[in-house]
């Protein structure tokens, strides 16, 4: 073995002080041989037990390290483990992915540095193999024949596996079960425990001398028992504070604002709107089975216009409705707000919101921020190209032409005779009187309960009357005739 002295990259003032590293026993109980067979390397055969936090790892490190069991092994092998350490957070077995190229990078050292330290720690049963990288082309393999230049090149990396050598868990006392990889801890001797409370009391003892060497922070604000007392101003001693009362109380009361999200409608209204929506949820197929509150909440724009339950009830049956509404609430909301924006419903002025009109422009008047500067441009283009420009101004004039036609008020359309109040004009064909009348003379609208008795009463005779017709009796068959 080589002495530490002749190795000219190590240099001894810096090397880990075996008398300050922590829990550093008598270690010439314990000879440990550096692992060189490559085959001794391996997950599957190493001696050393897995480790799954960094913190352990590293303590393992920095014991085998400090002991001087590596006569090549330094500071620079712990800050390589320590950049192991960080990659153990990212898998649950304490596994880490080696890259030769980025721990350079980060370490500021050569790849051919980075194998070194790395063999260190494999040497001293720190690390083990879980898969070797290669520099095939694991692209070629994935696609086969159908392989080309443009899927490119990439390669497997090296997988590391954390583990701790069985010479460093009896020098801190622990009882070890099993062997090889899967071996794990299941207690401590004597000596263990001693070293194990030596270190929990050098470990308080360091963070109680940090918090006092820390400075104390006073950049905060002083307790209230330091602060100059202020005098009084001439406002508070004047009576300013007092009457603030008095002149709240006689300023203007301004006007009572509705909350958020109310309408407005008393508990009331809103239940006898209820009632009447359940009268027209029994009188239209479709809406049969929706919720009655929503129903009459869609339906209140009929309500604010006075509408009954009859009307709106006739209204709704003349809308055709092919198939039952996913939700009959907002299909009635929708409905009654396109058909009174499209004319084919007239509702007082104010219950539905029309539609938004976009601005139609053309981009060369000042009805925009970039007419002025477009006029100019056009201008430009007028002076440069003149039988472009003059082809573009008069596809310009016709756009304008068609738009202006486009927003032309229609003619609009009124009836002779408003049956409704307050409706212009008024869309129901028969008003309440004539409606009560047809109800006198005629028979009673059938709700969805009678309905469905009489059907399962129609189902029921002509049930019976197929199992009379279907009924026979037997006939014993007739002998042969004589000749």
């Amino acid at each position: 073995m080589q002495h530490v002295s002749a190795c000219r990259h190590i240099n001894p003032v810096v090397r880990l002080d075996v008398s300050k590293t922590a829990l550093v026993a008598d270690t010439s109980r314990h000879p440990f041989g550096l692992i060189c067979d490559s085959h001794a390397q391996e997950i599957g055969t190493t001696a050393s037990r897995r480790l799954r936090r960094g913190a352990d790892f590293l303590a393992a490190v920095q014991f085998m390290v400090g002991a001087g069991y590596h006569p090549k092994a330094g500071r620079t092998t712990v800050q390589l483990a320590e950049i192991f350490a960080k990659r153990m957070a990212r898998s649950s077995e304490g596994h880490f992915p080696f890259s030769a190229e980025a721990t350079a990078r980060e370490l500021g050292l050569k790849r051919r540095a980075v194998y070194n330290h790395a063999r260190y720690l494999r040497e001293l049963g720190l690390v083990a193999y879980v898969e070797h990288g290669s520099k095939r082309n694991v692209l070629r393999t994935r696609y086969g024949s159908a392989w080309t230049r443009e899927h490119g090149y990439r390669g497997t990396a090296t997988l590391f596996a954390a583990v701790a050598p069985r010479m460093w868990d009896e020098a801190l006392g622990r009882r070890i079960e099993g062997e090889g990889y899967t071996a794990r801890q299941v207690g401590v001797t004597d000596a263990g425990r001693e070293l194990a409370i030596a270190a929990a009391v050098d470990k308080q003892r360091r963070m109680r001398s940090l918090r006092q060497t820390e400075p104390v922070d006073n950049s905060g604000q002083c307790t209230p028992s330091v602060v100059v007392p202020q005098p009084r101003s001439s406002s508070s001693v004047g009576g300013g504070i007092k009457d603030r009362t008095r002149e709240r109380a006689c300023r203007e009361k301004s006007p009572r604002h509705r909350a958020k999200g109310s309408t407005g409608w008393s508990a009331a209204r809103t239940a006898a709107a209820m009632r009447e929506a359940r009268c027209v949820q029994l009188h239209t197929w479709w809406t049969q089975g929706s919720c009655v509150r929503q129903l009459a909440h869609s339906l209140r724009p009929f309500f604010e216009a006075g509408w009954s339950w009859e009307e709106i009830a006739r209204e709704l049956a003349r809308w055709t409705v092919p198939l039952r509404p996913r939700h009959v609430a907002s299909y009635v909301s929708s409905e009654i707000r396109r058909r009174v924006n499209t004319g084919q419903l007239f509702l007082p002025d104010g219950l539905i919101a029309p539609y938004r009109q976009p601005t139609t422009s053309t981009w060369d008047d000042n009805a925009t921020r970039h007419g002025p500067r477009y006029a100019a441009m056009q201008a430009l283009k007028a002076r440069t190209f003149r039988p472009a420009a003059a082809r573009a101004a008069a596809a310009f004039e016709e756009i304008r032409r068609i738009l202006g036609r486009r927003a032309e008020p229609g003619p609009a359309t009124t009836s002779s005779v408003c049956r409704v109040p307050g409706a212009r004009p008024e869309n129901v064909l028969l008003s309440s009187t004539e409606i009560a009348s047809l109800v006198e003379t005629h028979d009673p609208v059938v709700a969805c309960e009678t309905l469905w008795a009489q059907v399962d009463e129609a189902a029921e005779h002509r049930l019976d009357t197929e199992d009379r017709l279907g009924s026979w009796e037997y006939w014993p068959p007739a002998g042969p005739e004589p000749y």
